[in-house]
């Protein structure tokens, strides 16, 4: 009985310290502004929705990613790599 008090009290230390860690999804993505898409996917989940178009960047597509409450702005190189450059909370 002695030993099972210590590992309770650990583990609810533990629990407690991962349930105040965690960040949303918005913070998240808003981290990942500069980062290969990929990277945000891995993090935060596929979108619930998404939409390209030709882009007034450069010769890629502009990507517009809608997940619940923010959409993630990127620009997706004719060579196929994509990155982050902006994320906006919805209105």
């Amino acid at each position: 009985m002695k030993r099972i008090i210590p590992i309770l009290l650990a583990l609810a230390l533990t629990l407690t310290l991962c349930a105040c860690g965690k960040k949303d999804a918005l913070a998240t993505a808003q981290e990942m502004i500069g980062e290969d898409i990929s990277a945000l996917t891995a993090a935060i989940g596929e979108p619930e929705t998404s939409s390209y178009a030709s882009s007034c960047l450069g010769p890629g597509e502009d990507g517009e990613l809608y997940y619940d409450g923010f959409t993630v702005y990127t620009y997706r190189d004719p060579d196929g790599t994509e990155n982050v450059y902006d994320v906006m909370p919805q209105q």
